[in-house]
C-alpha cells in the first residue's frame, strides 16, 4: 500500500483505470481525469463518503433514500440481507 491510500496502490490504479474507461462521472468534465486521479469511494458514513485517501465528501448525489437514511447503516444492511436470503 502507498503511504496515503487505504487500499493497495496497484488495486487503486486498476480501479481508477476501469472507472476512467467505463464510468461517466456525474457533474464532472471527463477530461479532468486525463491529468487527475479518479476518486475511488471506499466507504460511507451518514451523509458522507470517503475516498481511498481518506478525503471526506458530502454525498449530495446519493439519491433520496441515502440522503435521508445515510450510509453505513448496518441495521438496514442486515434486514436487506435477510430479505434477499428469503427471496433466493
Amino acid at each position: 500500500m502507498s503511504h496515503d491510500s487505504l487500499i493497495p496502490t496497484d488495486e487503486l490504479a486498476s480501479l481508477q483505470a476501469a472507472a476512467r474507461d467505463h464510468l461517466w462521472m456525474h457533474f464532472t468534465r471527463m477530461s479532468t481525469y486525463d491529468t487527475a486521479e479518479v476518486p475511488v469511494i471506499v466507504r460511507g458514513e451518514g451523509a458522507y463518503v470517503y475516498d481511498a485517501h481518506g478525503n471526506k465528501y458530502l454525498d449530495a448525489l446519493g439519491g433520496l433514500f441515502v440522503n435521508q437514511l445515510g450510509h453505513g447503516r448496518t441495521d438496514l444492511a442486515e434486514v436487506a440481507a435477510q430479505q434477499a436470503s428469503e427471496l433466493a
